[in-house]
């Protein structure tokens, strides 16, 4: 689905407002499946990404990282 550029900005700007630094600890697949559940959520509000609450970018979040695994659950301390 295409979006207006300023639909990606404002999303992209609200994803990294809410998970900060934890996006660069991803692996290729989390990034695959956060940009899906995030595409899931731009056509469930209506293509309007100010209608996205932090609490549904963080349950996209855990969703990619649960599925595959953080890379925090694989360090030993």
């Amino acid at each position: 689905m295409e979006y207006d550029p300023k639909q990606i900005e404002l999303l992209t700007h609200k994803g990294s407002f809410t998970l900060g630094s934890r996006l660069s600890d991803l692996f290729y697949q989390q990034i695959n499946i956060l940009e899906n559940h995030l595409n899931r959520l731009m056509i469930d509000h209506q293509r309007q990404p100010e209608s996205i609450t932090q609490e549904e970018i963080e349950g996209a979040y855990e969703i990619a990282t649960i599925h595959v695994g953080h890379p925090s659950n694989f360090l030993l301390g």
